[in-house]
């Protein structure tokens, strides 16, 4: 029997240690077709199908609804069906052929075929003067099944290979009463994984500063085409440049290493009723403020069509959430895995004519006085987009005949006025006298 097709666990993105398996589109010895869409994984942000290369019949080696890590071996398309052999689970002593004192037991693979050992379960079995033989049975080992024959005592981890989940921890508290548990989704769970690797240290911090709207938008929407009066193109064209600049703020730390990017990749948080997802503005330092549009409107578009690629959701360096449109005046964002900060975009305070914008970052990586740097030189670019433009209030009409300051040929302005409902408009000249 030979094997046409050996599907692993891919890694997708860097977060995406496990994915889940959420389709099998077939059974075991099924018969199936070069370009079949084989089963589906689903990441913290996507799903990936699986496209059969070759001819042959499939051999499932996993379960859907499962989590397996990358590079396990999930499936393969081989010749014959006859061939296949059906892996049965039991429980029986461990490795060692001796009996294990934790309450979890080994899983033994009645596999007749070939043992497959990969390069590093090789080099380990060399490392320790192991015979292959103590591995008979076994399709494919693993350096993790060695270490585990090595320490019989990490039973614990073949436990979460074989269940494919990892063991959960449980608190001493007890539940209140007239609770209904939900259970949590594959993708919330790499959620709270990600987002825990950076705030479980407790060493983040949020530092905020008010930006000016006075005049901004009468001079930004001219290089605007489809979202007129919108904070995040100017705001991810702007941070991007000054990211170069600041390099700290766009890297990570990891295993007492700080890390920053090579590239300028800005992700911008997007939820429209189709879930929450993180989509990449690539290399935004080097586009112009229209270019940076056109690619926050098509990875919109391709959001709501459900069209988002792998590659538009991975390689984020620096994440903006906007909530300007949701009415917040202050949020603190949380910190993403592999991201040194983050940025959170208020609602304009429209008496205040300002906005909020905040910053959560990691105190391994940087500190706040550079972000403190960082947020005021921000702030004098935003604002800079009002000063010396004599078409910057252009746009400010009557809330009466609505006729635009550049349309009063009288050249005598308009007067800001509190309307009978209280709200702050402007008059021109001939409706306050009542022509």
């Amino acid at each position: 029997m030979a094997v046409l097709q050996q599907i692993a666990v891919p890694l997708l993105a860097v977060n995406d240690t496990f994915l889940t398996v959420v389709e099998i589109n077939f059974k075991t010895k099924d018969a199936v077709k070069k370009g079949d869409i084989i089963m589906v994984f689903e990441t913290s942000k996507t799903t990936y199908e699986v496209i059969a290369e070759a001819d042959g019949f499939i051999n499932y080696k996993c379960e859907a609804g499962n989590d397996y890590a990358v590079n396990d071996i999930v499936a393969e398309i081989v010749s014959s069906a006859d061939e296949i052999v059906v892996v049965e689970k039991k429980v029986v002593e461990a490795i060692t052929s001796k009996p294990v004192t934790s309450s979890v037991s080994k899983v033994e693979f009645n596999y007749a075929g070939t043992t497959l050992f990969s390069i590093a379960a090789q080099n380990l079995l060399q490392e320790k003067s192991i015979s292959p033989d103590v591995f008979a049975g076994y399709e494919m080992v693993t350096a993790k099944d060695i270490e585990l024959y090595i320490n019989p005592s990490l039973a614990n981890k073949l436990e979460e290979k074989i269940t494919s989940k990892p063991a959960a921890k449980k608190s001493n508290a007890a539940l209140p009463d007239g609770t209904t548990s939900i259970k949590l989704s594959s993708n919330k769970k790499r959620e709270i994984e990600y987002l825990s690797a950076v705030q479980e240290t407790g060493l983040t911090s949020t530092l905020a500063i008010n930006i000016s709207t006075n005049g901004l938008f009468g001079s930004v929407n001219k290089h605007l085409k489809y979202f007129k009066n919108s904070l995040l193109p100017l705001v991810v064209y702007e941070t991007s440049r000054l990211l170069v600049k600041y390099p700290l703020l766009n890297g990570f730390y990891n295993d007492n290493t700080i890390y920053t990017y090579n590239e300028v990749n800005v992700g911008f948080a997007i939820d429209i009723d189709k879930g929450l997802k993180v989509v990449k503005v690539a290399k935004a330092n080097e586009l112009t403020v229209a270019q940076v549009e056109e690619e926050i409107l098509e990875l919109s578009n391709k959001y709501l069509e459900d069209k988002i690629s792998v590659e538009s959701l991975t390689g984020i360096s620096f994440t903006i959430t906007d909530l300007s449109g949701e009415g917040v005046s202050y949020f603190r964002p949380l910190v993403n895995m592999f991201n040194s900060s983050i940025m959170g975009i208020s609602a304009i305070d429209e008496e205040l004519q300002r906005f909020n914008t905040s910053i959560t970052f990691d105190h391994r990586v940087t500190e706040g006085k550079y972000v403190a740097q960082f947020l005021n030189e921000l702030k004098a670019r935003m604002e800079s987009y009002a000063y010396n433009d004599a078409e910057a209030n252009n746009h400010i009409s009557c809330y009466k005949c609505f006729k635009t300051l550049k349309e009063d040929l009288a050249q005598v302005g308009l007067l800001p006025v509190i309307t009978p409902q209280g709200k702050r408009e402007h008059i021109c000249q001939t409706c306050w006298n009542g022509l």
